[in-house]
């Protein structure tokens, strides 16, 4: 059998080790651009797990069944010729699978247009070790995958589950609000490729002339356009409130660092969340930075200020041990008597934010700042509502210069964090 690693770049050797280590890691989202080869590396992993593993089988999934023998299909033709495997596998197109003659594990194909086809498969030897949803965006959800998975993979305690995708332009398409809950999944491996990662590792020939000359062209002429389909980026339909967001890693030695808090609540209880932020503001940077947020249903204010006060217990460059700090925390100004629990029973230093004809003025204010900072492993909600947010649109779809409302509980909590410096910039 050939080498593996020369048939793939090598911003792709990482994962393909970590395929074959058992490190924990069962999930592979593998998204980005055009020429990426993410799909060619796909295949030959899956066929490498079924010439190596004698209970794996495998099964590709494609929204539409008539998609499947002109392109999964034939990719899998290509990763068993490319590894000179030719003579080990029996590949039959009706029924639309592969076999290995070796075992009989078998590669099977399916289109989940067809019901039936969710019903999962009898495998003559082994179970369904490998999933692979291929062009991942097309599928009609998650409800879809998710239900799939459940009938799918069953019958064995080691299990692959492939996706791959270019990124759809939209912040709101389902898969790329996914891709961010994917991003913090213990045991998911997120991965992002271009066709540069191909040149970058000396294989342009496998792109050839034309899809670079193509691709320059893009770039020059269509920028927005390249960054989309070349590069795999979430460009959005030109509507996104928060063009200032940047995502950042936070040590706790930076958290400890900060010495200029601002913390919000913005109320709830069901379905409408309780949500608690905290940000560091540096004013002479015009910086935000979120690290901390908390969040809660059906959860009194008694209960929802002792996670406050918990929250407010911490070590700072003054303190070595964790210490209560009396830092201020700016509450919707809509439930008094909430405010006030938090102020006579939980101690804390409770106010309301008086936010009165402040929304459109508040949203403004934060989009203004040279730059949110947001740490979507410590306020993954908050990374996930000002990334999403977009302007509102009228019937026919125009944009709007108005705000939507819904979705926006962390982005509401900051805002009355940060109301004092809102009025002021007013």
């Amino acid at each position: 059998m050939i080498n593996a690693a020369r048939l793939i770049i090598s911003h792709f050797h990482s994962i393909l080790a970590d395929v074959f280590a058992e490190c924990g890691h069962h999930e592979y989202w593998l998204e980005g651009g055009r020429g990426s080869t993410k799909s060619s590396f796909i295949s030959l992993v899956i066929v490498l797990l079924v010439a190596t593993f004698p209970w794996v089988n495998a099964v590709v999934f494609r929204r539409q069944a008539n998609t499947l023998r002109d392109t999964v299909y034939g990719q899998f033709l290509w990763a068993i010729g490319a590894l000179g495997l030719d003579g080990c596998f029996y590949t039959s197109k009706s029924p639309l699978e592969i076999v290995y003659l070796r075992t009989g594990q078998k590669i099977i194909f399916r289109g989940l247009d067809d019901p039936k086809k969710r019903k999962g498969a009898v495998f003559p030897v082994g179970y369904c070790a490998v999933q692979w949803f291929e062009e991942l965006d097309e599928f009609n959800g998650w409800d879809d995958i998710s239900s799939t998975l459940r009938t799918y993979r069953r019958g064995g305690s080691r299990f692959w589950t492939f996706y791959s995708y270019n990124p759809p332009r939209s912040l709101w398409s389902w898969v790329n609000k996914k891709a961010l809950e994917m991003q913090r999944k213990r045991g998911c491996v997120v991965d992002h490729s271009t066709y540069l990662d191909v040149i970058d590792g000396g294989h342009s020939d496998w792109l050839g002339e034309k899809f670079i000359e193509d691709a320059d062209y893009e770039k020059e002429e269509h920028p927005t356009g390249y960054r989309w389909e070349f590069l795999g980026e979430i460009t959005g339909t030109g509507g996104s409130v928060f063009e200032n967001v940047v995502q950042v890693s936070l040590s706790d030695k930076e958290v400890e660092s900060f010495d200029n808090l601002r913390c919000g609540v913005d109320w709830g209880w069901f379905p409408d969340p309780w949500r608690f932020v905290m940000c560091e503001w540096q004013p002479a940077r015009r910086r935000l930075v979120l690290f901390r947020e908390l969040s809660a249903n059906r959860t009194t204010p008694q209960d929802t200020g002792a996670m406050v006060r918990e929250a407010l217990t911490y070590r700072d460059a003054r303190h070595k041990e964790p210490t209560y700090h009396r830092d201020a925390v700016w509450c919707d100004s809509a439930e008094p008597s909430s405010i006030d629990i938090y102020r006579r029973q939980c101690g804390l230093n409770a106010r309301a934010a008086d936010k009165g004809g402040m929304r459109r003025v508040s949203y403004q204010w934060l989009e203004g700042l040279r730059e949110i900072a947001i740490d979507p492993e410590r306020c993954p909600r908050a990374w996930e509502e000002f990334t999403l947010c977009e302007y509102a649109k009228d019937r026919a779809g125009r944009w709007l210069d108005d705000y939507n409302d819904g979705n926006d509980h962390s982005i509401d909590a900051v805002r009355y964090a940060m109301m004092r410096e809102c009025v002021r910039g007013a």
